[in-house]
């Protein structure tokens, strides 16, 4: 009997924690005291007997039999959900390999998800690993922005710059090789234009070489079937933004003509190569009402699609582009029909009893309000390390004078943000609303240029969220006292 890893499975050791990630079946699980188990499992194909053997020599004072029975138990319900393959021969294994497919009812990645074994001797408890991972703060993910340079100029951008500037081959390589040590899995390319990236196809096949996932957010203007052919080779994942199902919205928004021609096309032919590929669509003022089309436009090809209305102010603190940024009264019209269309009527969004569950002003202040440094990373095309996805202005160490280690360890500026809890936003934790909004270092500081002065407009946007939920709870209780 042969055994192997299925090719989009992960694992990670982080001392005794095992840590497994089925990219395609969306298994995600901790084992504790498992790590011998999985050394010797690979992506090539081994004989069962050969790898109890190996166990076996490092369990010296267990019997063979044992460790066999303990074996087979615990890779059962593994191979049950497809993250371990095994069989006969490696042809058997390799047509039991799960693979992405839009030829399905729902292929429709669900990041959220989380699929556990049913062997719940194998499941940790939530305290135990929240405690491990806060002591020992492990980077699972970074974002590259291998780029300033961009093909669109987009109203509502957060990038101030458009330069030339491209963050060397060699320089991704060491990072990648550092960050990999460190046990990350996934990364992502932006920009900028990540594709504008003269070593682009082989940047994407250095991340799979490294035994992590590969997504690109891209406007995919310059999305060439080489491209293609690389992000199918490297398991690949792309989310790219859809502004309009009118070409001409869709390209005043870019500014650039023809913008929507390439987009569209690029999108067509990602899904003609099985290519996951998620649609967003940021609701600006001159493209909101039409959002509803590139949400069928993407159901209608089975792909994933969401749309946001959080238009933040620029990296440098520069405001002038939020003009383009829902009005008040625009938002509410947006929150109405998001929420009370895409939230499940049973959701505990809704539930009367939300309120009651909301934690008190001291016990929040003692919480962490942001993922920032906890287990993601940025770096940008200047070789500066950032806490997330458009938070530049805070660098946190470069790339150029500092080990990823050092950075994610030992920086000052690193440590800062991990350790903000609640307490620093005093204002937010007696707030009403709080449970209504998403406190945002990040969009604190781009509009603000202070990380801890809440944006007033998503103060808000939150209270204008809260009157919605309200107002459907109020609508379910009159339709239940109806029945």
């Amino acid at each position: 009997m042969l055994m192997r890893l299925a090719r989009q499975t992960y694992v990670r050791q982080y001392d005794e924690f095992t840590y497994l990630f089925g990219k395609v079946t969306a298994f995600d699980q901790v084992f504790r005291s498992a790590g011998p188990f999985f050394a010797h499992i690979t992506r090539q194909p081994k004989e069962r007997d050969a790898i109890i053997d190996e166990i076996v020599h490092d369990y010296a004072d267990a019997p063979r039999e044992t460790v066999a029975r303990d074996f087979d138990e615990f890779f059962a319900p593994l191979i049950a959900q497809q993250v371990i393959l095994s069989g006969n021969s490696a042809e058997e294994l390799d047509a039991q390999e799960p693979f992405f497919t839009y030829d399905c009812d729902d292929p429709k990645t669900k990041k959220d998800e989380r699929i556990l074994t049913p062997d719940e001797a194998a499941a940790l408890p939530a305290a135990l690993l929240e405690k491990y991972f806060a002591e020992h703060p492990t980077l699972f993910e970074i974002q590259l922005d291998i780029t300033q340079a961009c093909t669109e100029r987009c109203r509502h951008c957060y990038v101030p710059e458009y330069n030339p500037i491209f963050l060397p081959y060699d320089k991704i390589c060491e990072v990648l090789d550092e960050f990999r040590v460190m046990g990350g899995i996934h990364v992502s390319l932006s920009g900028g234009e990540c594709m504008m990236h003269k070593d682009i196809i082989k940047i994407i096949k250095a991340i799979r070489a490294r035994d992590c996932t590969v997504a690109c957010l891209s406007n995919l203007t310059v999305c060439t079937d080489e491209i293609i052919n690389a992000l199918v080779e490297a398991d690949g994942t792309v989310q790219v933004s859809l502004y309009s199902m009118s070409p001409a919205i869709h390209d005043e928004v870019t500014r650039r003509k023809g913008s929507w021609l390439e987009t569209m096309n690029a999108i067509l032919r990602l899904r003609a190569a099985q290519i996951p590929v998620r649609i967003s669509c940021p609701c600006l003022r001159i493209n909101y009402k039409g959002y509803p089309d590139v949400m069928k436009f993407a159901d209608s090809l089975k792909m994933d699609a969401q749309t946001d209305f959080i238009i933040m102010g620029k990296q440098d603190c520069d405001t002038s582009n939020l003009c383009n940024r829902l009005n008040l009264d625009e938002t509410r019209t947006l929150l109405q029909d998001v929420i009370l269309k895409a939230v499940p009527m049973n959701s505990e969004y809704f539930s009367p009893g939300k309120k009651e569950q909301m934690l008190s002003a001291g016990e929040w202040k003692k919480r962490k309000v942001c993922g920032a440094c906890v287990n993601s990373m940025c770096l940008n095309a200047t070789g500066e390390y950032y806490p997330c996805p458009g938070f530049a202005g805070v660098p946190l160490g470069n790339c150029y004078n500092d080990s990823l280690r050092h950075v994610w360890l030992e920086s000052e500026a690193t440590k800062r943000i991990r350790a903000v809890t609640g307490a620093s936003f005093g204002k937010c934790a007696e707030c009403k609303d709080r449970d209504y909004c998403s406190v945002c270092m990040c969009r604190n500081f781009n509009e603000t240029g202070d990380m801890f002065t809440p944006a007033e407009h998503f103060c808000k946007v939150a209270a204008i969220n809260h009157e919605v939920v309200d107002e459907k709870q109020r609508q379910m209780i009159e339709a239940a006292k109806e029945e």
